[in-house]
Order: structure tokens, then sequence, then C-alpha cells
């Protein structure tokens, strides 16, 4: 999931009473989700991922809510991009990361199409964890998901034609961002957890750099999450969940001029 996601902190004591270190034995242990892949344990008993299914939610929220929708939206109106530029609240286990790469290679995009990868993490995770995550379906994903943990921070990885990642070791909250952004994957820690990430201010952190049409995708639904998106210029979408989640959200910057359709505000008010 998020920036700092396996570090217990920034954590709401509120909603996570429990004294510091609570639950450090068993913070980034292992456990099996529902669809057979396995998540990690983070910060106040909160997993990364879905136990209902880790792979099958983010398949789901970021790749065809998220990155496959803004392709297919754009291409339908005439306009398949020369560029897109991804997004990534949480660096984390990598496995967004990763499902974007499969997505990028099945699709055989057009050689004018350039991926580009950005992803922020402040506390990345320690080669004894993440070569646990047995995410990879063929030797070419295991080598681009060893690269991406081991390659140096701040530098282009370019793992093949027209894809490039780039990780920021750094906190979401002091980061400032030049590229256009076209996706973004908000996949911070719950609000209970991470209530620092799911304000007006950190969504403001995107706007200067955010194109209309952007989309943004997120497991969470929280009303005041949804109020600050369309407050900065977002329509709102929740669409069904997957796994154990009732609804996740979708929502589009700047789309009452939009080229992609089917995006209401009146889900606010549900």
């Amino acid at each position: 999931m998020v920036t700092g996601k396996n570090n217990p902190k920034p954590v709401n004591t509120e909603s996570c009473p429990q004294p510091d270190g609570f639950f450090s034995d068993r913070l980034n242990s292992i456990i099996p989700t529902s669809d057979g892949s396995v998540t990690l344990m983070g910060p106040c008993g909160e997993t990364y991922h879905s136990t209902g299914g880790a792979v099958a939610e983010s398949q789901y929220v970021y790749i065809e809510c998220g990155f496959r929708h803004y392709m297919e939206q754009r291409e339908a109106a005439g306009f398949l991009p020369k560029v897109v530029n991804i997004f990534e609240l949480g660096l984390g286990t990598g496995l967004n990361a990763l499902l974007t790469y499969r997505e990028t290679l099945r699709n055989n995009f057009p050689d004018s199409v350039q991926i580009n990868y950005r992803a922020v993490e402040t506390n990345p995770l320690e080669p004894d964890i993440w070569e646990k995550m047995d995410y990879a379906q063929t030797e070419k994903e295991k080598a681009f998901f060893h690269q991406m943990h081991l390659g140096p921070w701040d530098e282009p990885f370019v793992p093949t034609s027209g894809f490039t990642l780039i990780k920021m070791k750094e906190n979401y909250l002091d980061l400032t961002l030049y590229d256009p952004i076209h996706v973004v994957y908000y996949d911070a820690f719950s609000p209970a957890v991470q209530p620092d990430l799911w304000t007006y201010e950190a969504i403001g952190k995107l706007i200067p750099v955010l194109k209309g049409n952007s989309v943004l995708t997120t497991y969470s639904c929280k009303g005041s999450f949804r109020q600050a998106l369309h407050d900065v210029g977002f329509s709102i979408e929740k669409l069904p969940g997957t796994g154990k989640k009732r609804h996740i959200l979708r929502a589009v910057y700047g789309s009452h001029n939009s080229l992609i359709t089917g995006v209401s505000n009146a889900s606010m008010a549900k």
C-alpha cells in the first residue's frame, strides 16, 4: 500500500489505541489471502492488501478500474496517448507496479506509447520480506520484481521498451511533483491508520500536475475523502467492490469537460 506503510507512524492513536509495539511481533508477517496470493501485516494489525485476495484486489482496483479504464476511454475517444504517467502513493510490496508492467506487456501498446511509473515510499521493505511475495508469473516478471526492489532510488529503471519506473524514497507529504500525472493509484493504509493521507491537503499535492481526465482509484470510499476529491475538482464514482469490500472509488479530474464519461457526482450523496 502506502508510503511509510511498514512504519507504524503516523498512526491514529484514537483508532488504534494499543500501545506502541502491540503488533510488532506480527509486523511484516506473511498473511495468506483468499485468491491464493499473500500479503503482509502492517501497522495496527492492518494488512497491506485485502485478505479477500491481494492480487485480485490490486488487479481490479488499480489496473482494471484505473490504468486500463484510462487507456480504453482515451482510445475510444480517438486520443490514444503517447505518454501515460502513473503515480503510486506507496510502492510497498511492489504488487501494483508488477501488475502494471504485466498489463503493459499483455496489451502490446504501440511503440509510440510510453508508460512512466513513479512510486513514492518512505520505508522500503527489506529483501528478506519482499522475496517472500511470490507474485511473478514468468521469469521476466521475476526479474522485474527483483530489480524494482534492488535498484537505486530516483533513477530510471527500464525493464522493456515503452516502460520506465522511478521509485522515490520520500514522504509523500514532503514531495513536490513536477511531471504531469494521468493515472493515480491512491493506495495508502486506511484513514484510521494514516489519516493525514486522506485529507484535502494530501489531495492538494496532486492538483498542480493532474491533467484533464486524470483518473484516481482507491479501495476506500470514506465520505470525507470523497468530499475532498469533489472540492478540488474530481467527479466521483463508487464502483462495486471486490473481496470483502462493498465499494471502491474512482475519481476523474476535471471531467465536467471530460472525454471519459459515465462518472457522476451523484454518488457523493450515497
